[in-house]
């Protein structure tokens, strides 16, 4: 089964819905309401916290389960095939350490505190 999850901070009231929001973001669209984020770090917390993963081009596997990962200067997505929950966890944790919660295209749902 393969599912996405996607993040990204706004730095106002977005001026769209968030399936908008994540369209436009996930083409690479810049959205002047949504902040920037720092790429190299969360990179970097992607290749630390799955560093017994292998690694090639931001897809990243072990065992039965992957995940490509996404960065962009205001977004990260990562499209998980056979994930665990505990492993997606390990992915949403990164990204609340940033300040960006997670959104569930599926559902049509951003898990923020607002």
């Amino acid at each position: 089964m393969s599912r996405d999850l996607s993040f990204w901070k706004t730095k106002r009231t977005a001026e769209m819905g968030n399936s908008e929001i994540y369209s436009k973001l996930s083409n690479e669209e810049y959205l002047d309401f949504v902040d920037e984020i720092p790429e190299e770090r969360i990179i970097g917390d992607f290749k630390r916290v799955f560093s017994d993963w292998y690694e090639d081009n931001f897809y990243f596997e072990k065992g039965d389960e992957a995940f490509d990962l996404m960065v962009t200067p205001q977004f990260v997505r990562t499209d998980c095939y056979g994930m665990t929950e505990d492993n997606m966890n390990k992915i949403i944790d990164i990204l609340y350490e940033y300040g960006c919660p997670l959104y569930d295209s599926v559902i049509d749902v951003r898990f923020d505190e607002s």
